[in-house]
């Protein structure tokens, strides 16, 4: 008859290292939780402004350098943007 102690013991020891392991996954997240409450991010709402047209107009011509076949879409997003303006 063997012993099933080795194995026995080696259970236990990874069932001890995976509770371990949630408590600080479970701790980690809480302070980053804490933390995130603590920074706060603010968006610029601004509209579009004449001078960034020139940023819209350059990122307009990489983009139809990379792909031509959205032309057209990208055309139609940028007068509707200029026009809520």
């Amino acid at each position: 008859m063997t012993s099933k102690r080795g194995q026995i013991g080696e259970s236990i020891t990874w069932v001890v290292a995976t509770i371990v392991l949630i408590v600080l996954l479970i701790i980690f997240i809480y302070a980053s939780v804490v933390l995130s409450e603590f920074k706060s991010l603010k968006i610029n709402t601004k509209k579009i402004s004449t001078g960034s047209l020139d940023w819209i107009n350059s990122k307009t011509q990489m983009a139809y350098s990379i792909s031509s076949s959205n032309k057209n879409k990208i055309q139609v997003w940028i007068s509707q943007e200029v026009g809520n303006e």
